[in-house]
């Protein structure tokens, strides 16, 4: 009997919900406004590629945000960040309240130490976008079909021509139509490389199609600030032939010798435009993976010869230098064997200069750049031979040129 109930009671209360959804349901269904729109929050890409450095910096790439700086917040309100201590409390809170964009000018510190602002988002962009990549080169020797992206305007004498094609780390690929999707790209993914073939625009107004990594190496070597590596007695090294540079290697820069450990620290150095020279012995890597020991510039010879490239030497005049390029430029273990003894004294267009060190010299060369002939060694000059120590004067022009040809 008590079954029963149960039943009565259920089919009871169905009847009463079956009687309820027979009532008009006007009053109980509200209509959306048509002109309702729900609220859309736009987040400034840039602000996700934030990073905090080994510096306790907030950092875009190789660009430092210097404290303070705000940002605008979700709600419309601002906050100051003046520490990493603030940065992580505000994205790492509960408050769903983020970060959508930085408030404008802000000061940044640049890869060389140098400091600027930027007043908006898109410059703030270029700059992070500029950065030249500390990854990915290594790549290149594999399949040579694939460039680390990033702006060129600021390293190369070219520049991108839209829309250019990229692929991720995990072969997806991708189209930029403009350098503001490029940027945007760049932001939220890494790693992200050009695909190749792509062209870019010379500055003469013409434009050049890069089909391999090789090929974009050879149009930056050709632009004005950007110097290929170079071997004894100052021939330029575009590139080994069949063969491949083994790291580790040593180059002399003006700032001393530096151990070069991948390909990634190699292209590093070489778009920063610094000079190089190749201190030997380093080695080579033939298309059957045997390995040349490089002691001096006739084994370098003869590593082109067996990929067929022939080597012809310039014979122009060392003399047709000036003679303060022979002597600075000639220094070192593996130039001539020889320190300069600075200071020592230029001249041009009647201003004496004392030059105390490599840094003193190339203000005074890069002040006539374009007319390097106008600088004039004042002499006596003394170097220090590295051989033995002893001190060899040159008292004119003609003797610095005739010490430079017998080196």
């Amino acid at each position: 009997m008590k079954f029963l109930n149960k039943i009565t009671v259920l089919l009871l209360f169905v009847a009463l919900f079956f009687t309820a959804c027979q009532k008009e349901n006007i009053d109980e269904i509200i209509p959306e406004d048509p002109a309702f729109q729900p609220e859309i929050v736009e987040v400034n890409t840039l602000v996700k590629a934030l990073r905090i450095t080994s510096d306790n910096e907030l950092a875009l790439n190789c660009v430092s945000l210097n404290y303070p700086l705000d940002v605008a917040l979700e709600s419309g309100d601002r906050k100051t960040i003046s520490s990493k201590e603030d940065y992580e409390a505000l994205i790492g809170g509960q408050s769903a309240d983020q970060v959508v964009d930085f408030v404008f000018p802000l000061s940044l510190t640049l890869a060389d130490g140098s400091t600027s602002e930027v007043a908006s988002s898109k410059s703030l962009g270029v700059e992070f976008a500029s950065c030249i990549p500390t990854s990915g080169w290594e790549s290149l020797n594999a399949t040579g079909e694939t460039l680390p992206a990033f702006l060129f305007e600021n390293s190369c004498c070219f520049d991108l021509v839209y829309p250019v094609n990229l692929e991720d780390g995990d072969g997806n690929v991708y189209t930029a139509a403009s350098e503001a999707e490029l940027i945007a790209l760049m932001a939220i993914i890494d790693p992200l490389s050009f695909s190749l073939p792509m062209t870019v625009a010379l500055y003469d107004g013409s434009e050049l199609v890069i089909n391999t990594a090789d090929e974009f190496f050879d149009a930056l070597f050709d632009c004005e600030g950007i110097a290929p590596p170079v071997v004894g007695n100052g021939i330029e090294v575009r590139g080994f032939g069949c063969n491949q540079l083994v790291f580790p290697f040593n180059v002399v820069t003006p700032n001393g010798v530096v151990t070069v450990i991948d390909e990634n620290q190699y292209a590093a150095l070489i778009l920063s435009g610094v000079e190089m020279v190749l201190e030997y012995p380093f080695s080579l890597i033939d298309p059957d993976d045997n390995v040349m020991v490089i002691n001096d510039f006739d084994d370098l010879i003869v590593s082109y010869a067996a990929c067929g490239v022939i080597i012809q030497i310039d014979t122009t005049n060392v003399c047709d230098f000036s003679s303060h390029i022979l002597l600075i430029f000639n220094q070192g273990a593996v130039q001539c064997g020889y320190n300069v003894n600075f200071p020592i004294q230029v001249e041009a267009e009647g201003v004496i200069y004392d030059i105390n060190n490599m840094d003193d010299y190339l203000v005074v060369y890069n002040m006539y750049s374009t007319a390097v002939d106008q600088i004039q060694l004042l002499f006596p000059v003394d170097v220090t031979l590295i051989s033995d120590g002893s001190t060899l004067t040159f008292d004119s022009d003609a003797d610095v040129c005739a010490f430079i040809d017998g080196c």
